[in-house]
C-alpha cells in the first residue's frame, strides 16, 4: 500500500529541497519453531502536506505486510519521506503496520524465532532558525500468554488489538519484548538510538552510523537476533509486531 500526496506548484526533487526528511523500517521475523494458530495485521498510511505559496511533497512507499505460512515468517517495511522548499509549507508522512501472531505451544516445548530489523532515518536543512526537519522510526515486539481467552473468543480478541491500545486490551505485561527505536530533529538536541530487551531475546553483532549536529543528520542501525524459551505446560502464546516511520518537514516563509 502506498499513498503519495503533494500540495506543489513547481517540480522538486528531494535532491533539491531545502527541507526533507526520510524514515526507513524493515523488520522480519522468521524460523518460527511453531506454525501461526491464528494471524491478524492491520497497514496504514498517511501524509498530509500543506503549501501556502511553496512547494512540499509528501509519499509512503513500499508499505507492506507479507506473510508465509510455510515455513512461518512475517516481514513488513516502508519508507515515509517528506520535503519542500524554503517558502511557507509543511508536510507529515507516516505509517503504522501490526501484525498479530497465535501459537498454540505443547507442554515441555521450546518456543523460538529468529528476527532482523533496520532503521534508516534522514533529516536536512539549509536554514536552522526558519526550517525544521523530524524522522523518527520505531519496530518492537512483545509477547503474551493469552492461556486465560476462551478459545471460541480468541480470533475476536485478537482482531480487537488491531483497533485498541494493546496494554488496555490484555492488561497483563508481556513474557518477554523488544522495542528498537531512532529519533531525529534538526532544532534542539532530541535526537536518540536506543534499544530495550528482555532476558530471552539474544542479540548479535549489527551495523551502526549515528551523525548528528548541524543541518543535515543521519541514523541507521540493524540488528539480528533470536528468541528462545520453554514452557512448561501447554500455553497460548500471542506475539504482536509493530513497525513504525514518520518524517515531517516545516518552513517558515521568513527563509530566503
Amino acid at each position: 500500500m502506498a499513498t503519495p500526496s503533494t500540495a506543489t506548484s513547481t517540480p522538486l526533487s528531494p535532491s533539491q529541497a531545502d527541507t526533507f526528511a526520510s524514515s526507513q523500517g524493515e523488520l522480519n521475523l522468521t524460523n518460527f519453531s511453531e506454525r501461526f494458530s491464528t494471524i491478524e495485521k492491520q497497514n496504514h498510511a498517511d501524509n498530509t502536506p500543506i503549501a501556502k505559496g511553496g512547494t512540499v511533497e509528501g509519499h509512503n512507499i513500499h508499505v507492506l505486510i507479507n506473510v508465509t505460512d510455510e515455513p512461518p515468517s512475517v516481514s513488513t517495511s516502508a519508507l515515509s519521506q517528506v520535503f519542500g522548499d524554503s517558502k511557507d509549507n509543511s508536510a507529515t508522512a507516516k505509517t503504522q503496520a501490526i501484525i498479530v501472531m497465535n501459537f498454540d505451544v505443547a507442554a515441555g516445548k521450546v518456543f523460538s524465532f529468529e528476527f532482523s530489523a533496520t532503521l534508516d532515518i534522514q533529516t536536512r536543512i539549509r536554514e536552522l532558525k526558519v526550517q525544521n526537519a523530524h524522522a523518527s522510526g520505531d519496530i518492537s515486539f512483545n509477547l503474551f500468554d493469552t492461556s486465560d481467552v476462551p478459545k471460541q473468543n480468541l480470533k475476536n480478541f485478537l482482531s480487537s488489538l488491531l483497533s485498541n491500545d494493546v496494554n488496555s486490551s490484555i492488561k497483563k505485561s508481556p513474557l518477554d519484548f523488544f522495542t528498537f527505536a531512532e529519533n531525529l530533529n534538526s532544532f534542539g538536541n532530541n535526537d536518540s538510538d536506543s534499544y530495550q530487551k528482555s532476558q530471552n531475546v539474544t542479540l548479535f553483532n549489527g551495523d551502526k552510523k549515528f551523525i548528528v549536529g548541524g543541518t543535515q543528520e543521519f541514523a541507521k542501525h540493524s540488528v539480528k537476533g533470536s528468541f528462545k524459551r520453554s514452557f512448561a505446560k501447554a500455553t497460548n502464546l500471542t506475539l504482536i509486531a509493530t513497525r513504525r516511520s514518520e518524517a515531517k518537514v516545516t518552513a517558515s516563509n521568513q527563509a530566503k
